[in-house]
């Protein structure tokens, strides 16, 4: 996704080990991340849902309804990912319309993957 993938080379890209956990399900949340590099597991209840790709978002449900974590990021490979607190998101945003749409397209795509499994 190309508003996504504009933060490939951002320099506050954090290294995540394989194995790591990001966040837990029900914690509080404050960021979501974009993948630049490794893949990331979502997990609910326990059970993988989902693999997150560079270029993927992850988390950002948390800054969108500030409600606690619904599934547990964890590092399925060596990754870095790029923390996106909620003064960025929304700066991301107002400036960059195509990365709503982006964030608002993954969230459609996980919702009918989830549906499809039910």
């Amino acid at each position: 996704m190309a508003s996504l993938d504009m933060l490939r080379n951002d320099p506050s890209a954090v290294g995540i080990a394989a194995g790591d956990t990001i966040f837990s399900e029900g914690e509080e949340g404050d960021n979501a991340y974009v993948v630049t590099s490794g893949e990331i597991e979502l997990a609910v209840h326990g059970r993988p849902v989902e693999t997150v790709v560079p270029g993927g978002i992850f988390g950002e449900m948390a800054l969108i309804d500030k409600k606690t974590r619904s599934a547990t990021a964890t590092a399925k490979s060596d990754a870095k990912i790029v923390p996106i607190d909620q003064r960025r998101f929304l700066y991301l945003i107002a400036n960059t319309p195509f990365f709503a749409v982006e964030v608002m397209h993954v969230m459609a795509e996980r919702i009918r993957r989830m549906d499809a499994r039910v």
